[in-house]
């Protein structure tokens, strides 16, 4: 029973690395279908592919991505910078030869899941299975992902049969995100406006646990970026700040900005991004300052 769903499994994933793309199209639509195959829906794709002309393509393409903007009032499209982020990034680190590194098992697992939060690479294995490996491990999806290299040739493919069904859970479960991906809520964060003597902060809180981390000298620390824009009654607000912070003990990051302080009502957008994981969400906030007395 335990071989069945491993072979159904392995049939799954093949569908993700093969976008079956009609050699026909012009080079920029091949390269289209060919990055977005882990979150084009099969709809998209039959009208994609019944398309004629490279220009009725090019419309779909400027289409496809304005349908996935979180916050079409911004000039920014923050569902694409992040998806073509993670496929630039995934082409960098996991190229095989003149295969992209977005079409390698471990770029597709790279673009869905995010870095892991530990990864071990054992270049000369030398075992009768594989001459290379590496292990990635998703401590806080709880499961680690094998990659292995059989003939030495530094392609790496899924260890199917040691891969669980956390795996693939999680693997389907970013997937379907991705393709529901508006509005762009990839973690959760709290705001809340907080008055202190006479100032105004937005305390914002985020669950360590949604962050990704990087190891320094042996401690962890997240990274992230605080985007604030909007209005404060009559005034423009335009914030930004970065942050380079340790592992918060009690499960909680927080930080807390200082806001423009005046009377009238606050309407605002706020932009958190995790710099290492690469997500970015976006929370609106609307709140009034009454006229002190």
């Amino acid at each position: 029973m335990k071989k069945i769903y491993g072979f159904a499994i392995m049939v799954l994933l093949l569908g993700f690395c093969s976008p079956d793309i009609n050699s026909s199209l012009d080079p920029q639509s091949r390269l289209f279908l060919s990055q977005v195959q882990y979150i084009i829906t099969k709809r998209e794709k039959k009208e994609f592919l019944s398309l004629k002309t490279p220009e009725q393509r090019k419309k779909f393409i400027e289409e496809f991505w304005k349908v996935r903007d979180p916050d079409p009032s911004t000039p920014e499209n923050e569902f694409k910078q992040f998806y073509m982020a993670r496929i630039k990034l995934a082409d960098k680190l996991f190229r095989e030869g003149s295969k992209p590194g977005w079409e390698t098992d471990r770029g597709m697992v790279f673009i869905l899941l995010g870095p892991p939060s530990d990864r071990y690479v054992q270049p000369m294995a030398e075992t009768s299975e594989y001459k290379a490996y590496e292990i990635w491990t998703y401590q806080e999806k709880g499961f680690r992902v094998i990659f292995v290299d059989k003939r030495g040739t530094g392609r790496y493919e899924i260890a199917y049969g040691k891969a669980t069904a956390a795996f693939y859970d999680a693997l389907n479960q970013a997937r379907k995100a991705f393709k529901n991906a508006k509005p762009l809520i990839l973690f959760r964060f709290r705001a809340q406006p907080i008055i202190k003597e006479d100032s105004l902060v937005l305390r914002i809180s985020i669950p360590s646990n949604l962050l990704f981390y990087e190891k320094e000298k042996g401690k962890f620390f997240s990274s992230f970026r605080v985007k604030i824009i909007g209005n404060a009654g009559k005034k423009k607000i335009n914030i930004e700040k970065d942050y380079h912070l340790p592992v918060d003990k009690k499960g909680k990051t927080v930080v807390e900005i200082k806001l423009p302080f005046t009377t009238g009502r606050y309407s605002l957008t706020l932009k958190v991004k995790d710099k290492i994981g690469g997500e970015t969400s976006i929370k609106k906030i609307t709140f009034n300052i009454k006229r002190r007395k």
